[in-house]
């Protein structure tokens, strides 16, 4: 019987144990694994992407993205500028799901080149998952190998010489020996504590640590020297209500390391002094520990993913298990909204849904979608990457990023190292609009065949009241259902213009560094435009950097005035430059034939073998602002350049499907230069010539890129006038002085007129303005010219 005093005494540790919320057995149990314990002793923790304690980190170091099939760097910059770069694409259907490096690979300043990736692959009928080891300079897959009886991974961490693998199907946590390397790198990592593999193409497998179920569903696991933390869906993780007060199923738990396999459970209050985090939220995702410096308090930081919000809980320090929410979504954000016939196919599956976190220098970086249903999230083409002061709760930016799938995974450098990376990294992204993986996955998409549908979505009685509801309204499971490509946003939008749809859209994040590591221009290979090169340039995903390649950001504001001062489109056309003293080159039938509608203005031309060029006089005329605003950033000095012209695509031209075969072709570059566009210009690229797959190039004012014209392309013009600078330019000097290169070089003078024959290696010019029009005449009448 309790007395008066052990009553009184007895209600304020309920009082504060369940409406203050402070967890007295939290604070008191120092021989069990409370939070205190595991937190406030500063053991280290390591999850994908975040360590504790935390070191000391820089706000602006680059983060890893680990996409459904990309790895991108990505430095947050600050709230205008930022840079985002391409390691690497995944060109099969396999999900990419966590990441560490490789040991043995570092150079002399301590970077590590390898990385390894855990793909899961649910393809066919042999669901298996890989580790592969892909190289952060040149982005190619150099080995993969099988972790046996691994299904549905969905986290991996490395703590040492081992990595603990999150088997989601068995609701295991798969401990292995982190394996050695490919050459020239197996022998180093061997040295550095790798493992040689006892069965090939399979990992070695130290131990499975059990106690969680499939039903469980782990998302993610977190490192700690006796523990193992998982974060957990639960059987019923979606059916809970998340509010103040209440507990969902999905927990934050914890496995004992130390079991052996067979006495292997989840750990609990009253065996291990171990309470599980179930105020989170619902289908969390993942596993953060912060502290609040201002309080004395160490937060778990996690997403309560349904909502697509990022919350914080108290593990340690006054006022344990008080849950807050630090930011919740803008649910009228054009990247969460999806088609309206997506939604409606997926009801509450197409919402928001966060994924992919790490929390770095007191800052928390995480991807939010619309895609919650598991059949969308490979498909979405775009997602939002966020970032969240923790202390003061202010939003720093939100990002879109050309993600195609959701975000899994985000790292930080005080996870993974430092990284070697290419010189000449890529700064494309890819948005597949046949379903995400390049193969034609198409998604679900509802129509309602009655209007009074809408009000279903709100109201669901009238599934039960509305006559044939269930037949014609998709929230009713009825409707007009169909499969198709998801093309969502405004690249979708875009491309539903076009009679056949692209494959994928590439598009350009700005970057203004145009030269290598090196000092040299960057480039696409030459060999990548004929033979062996040219035809292995197939995949979308994995060979579009033989086929388009971003150089970097220059400045064309200069231009576009100076073609203002032109007069738009009248100053392209011939008779108008011939009068103001340009040479012009009189091959009109070519341009009819081939380019409908497209005007040109020649600065300079080269023989069919380019060991000859032209100068034309309106060159010296623009060269001091060409210079400085473009060929200088590019480093192009002009004695390189063999043909360099302005092209102007009025409204209503056509360039049609062709490629460039001419010997001139194969010993340049092609740059473009945009310095007048807009979305309604579609320049299209066939990635198998004559084939079905295909790929648009859609850049900006300024964007410079090079393509490769040996592959088959064209460009389509729904909109008023493009405007391209186009450079194609060889990599060593074709003179030094031009006072000197009578044999290579030919300065044109006003108003001369060239005509360049079909098969005839160099040009025919004359200085008599009375032949112009007798040239053109011939030329219009059908005589051929050289495309």
């Amino acid at each position: 019987m309790v007395g008066k005093h052990g009553f009184h005494l007895l209600f304020a540790i309920v009082f504060i144990k369940f409406v203050v919320g402070i967890d007295i057995d939290n604070d008191t149990d120092e021989d069990g694994w409370n939070w205190n314990k595991i937190l406030a002793s500063r053991q280290q923790i390591i999850a994908n992407g975040n360590v504790w304690p935390t070191p000391h980190e820089e706000k602006q170091e680059c983060l890893i993205l680990i996409t459904h099939n990309q790895v991108m760097k990505h430095c947050p910059g600050n709230e205008t500028s930022y840079d985002r770069t391409t390691i690497h694409r995944n060109s099969d259907n396999g999900k990419y799901r966590g990441a560490f490096m490789g040991l043995g690979s570092d150079d002399k300043e301590g970077k590590g080149r390898r990385m390894w990736l855990l793909k899961s692959w649910l393809k066919g009928g042999d669901p298996r998952d890989l580790l592969v080891e892909i190289d952060t300079v040149t982005g190619k897959v150099m080995q993969e190998l099988r972790i046996e009886g691994c299904v549905d991974g969905h986290d991996a961490v490395r703590v040492g010489r081992r990595v603990f693998i999150v088997d989601t199907r068995h609701g295991d946590i798969i401990e292995i020996a982190i394996p050695p390397l490919s050459p020239p790198f197996f022998t180093s990592s061997i040295a550095a504590g790798a493992e040689r593999v006892k069965r090939q193409h399979f990992v070695n497998i130290i131990k499975r640590h059990r106690g969680h179920t499939r039903a469980d569903h782990i998302n993610n696991v977190a490192i700690h020297p006796n523990l193992l933390l998982t974060n957990l869906h639960g059987k019923d993780g979606m059916k809970p209500k998340v509010k103040e007060g209440s507990n969902s199923k999905t927990r934050l738990s914890a496995l004992d390391r130390n079991l052996p396999e067979t006495e292997g459970r989840e750990l609990n209050l009253k065996q291990d002094g171990f309470d599980s985090v179930r105020n989170v939220g619902t289908w969390c995702h993942g596993i953060a520990f912060w502290e609040d410096t201002d309080t004395d308090q160490i937060k778990l930081i996690s997403l309560d993913s349904k909502s697509g919000s990022i919350v914080s809980v108290v593990l340690a320090g006054v006022n344990y298990g008080h849950r807050e929410v630090i930011w919740t979504p803008d649910l009228e954000h054009p990247i969460l909204k999806p088609p309206d016939g997506v939604a409606r196919a997926y009801n509450n599956g197409a919402a928001v849904f966060a994924k992919g976190l790490a929390v770095q220098a007191g800052v928390a970086y995480f991807g939010v979608t619309y895609a919650r249903a598991p059949p969308l999230r490979q498909t979405v083409p775009e997602c939002l990457l966020v970032s969240i002061d923790l202390k003061s709760r202010r939003e720093i930016f939100v990002r879109t990023v050309l993600s195609n799938g959701l975000i899994n995974q985000i790292l930080t450098k005080s996870y993974l190292g430092d990284i070697q990376l290419s010189d000449e990294p890529s700064s494309m992204e890819v948005t597949q609009h046949d379903g995400g993986d390049g193969e034609g996955t198409l998604v679900d998409y509802c129509e309602d065949l009655d209007d009074a549908c809408s009000d279903a979505y709100t109201d669901r009685t009238i599934c039960q009241h509305k006559k044939d509801a269930k037949s014609v309204c998709c929230a009713c499971k009825g409707g007009r259902r169909i499969k198709r490509p998801l093309r969502h946003g405004a690249l979708g939008d875009e491309i539903m213009k076009l009679e056949k749809t692209p494959n994928a859209t590439v598009t350009f994040v700005p970057h203004h560094t145009c030269l290598n590591g090196n000092g040299i221009t960057k480039r696409i290979p030459l060999h990548m435009k004929e033979g062996k090169g040219l035809r292995s340039a197939t995949s979308i995903q994995s060979d579009l950097d033989g086929v388009v390649r971003h150089i970097c950001n220059v400045n064309v504001e200069p231009f576009q005035a100076l073609l203002k001062d032109l007069g738009g489109d009248e100053g392209f056309i011939l008779e108008n430059q011939h009068s103001n003293g340009n040479a012009i080159i009189a091959r009109q039938a070519v341009l009819q034939k081939f380019k409908p509608g497209c005007e040109v203005i020649t600065l300079i031309f080269s023989s069919r073998n380019a060991r000859k060029v032209y100068h034309f006089p309106w060159l010296y005329k623009w060269l001091p602002m060409l210079q400085e605003q473009i060929l200088g950033p590019l480093g192009i000095p002009v004695n390189q350049i063999i043909r360099m012209q302005v092209a102007n695509m009025p409204r209503g031209s056509d360039i049609r499907f062709h490629s460039d075969l001419n010997p001139w072709v194969k010993a340049s570059h092609r740059f473009h230069v945009p310095i007048i566009t807009h979305p309604d210009i579609f320049f299209l690229a066939e990635m198998i010539n004559k084939g079905n797959s295909s790929v648009r190039i859609r850049s900006n004012a300024g964007e410079v890129y090079e393509f490769n014209n040996a592959k088959r392309h064209a460009v389509k013009n729904l909109g008023p006038s493009r405007v391209h600078l186009i450079i194609d330019w060889v990599e060593n000097p074709i003179y030094h002085d031009e006072t000197f290169a009578s044999e290579v070089f030919v300065k044109l003078r006003p108003k001369e007129v060239c005509t360049h024959a079909s098969g005839v290696n160099e040009m025919e010019c004359n200085n008599f303005e009375m032949e112009y029009n007798t040239k053109r005449k011939k030329v219009e009448d059908g005589e051929k010219e050289e495309l």
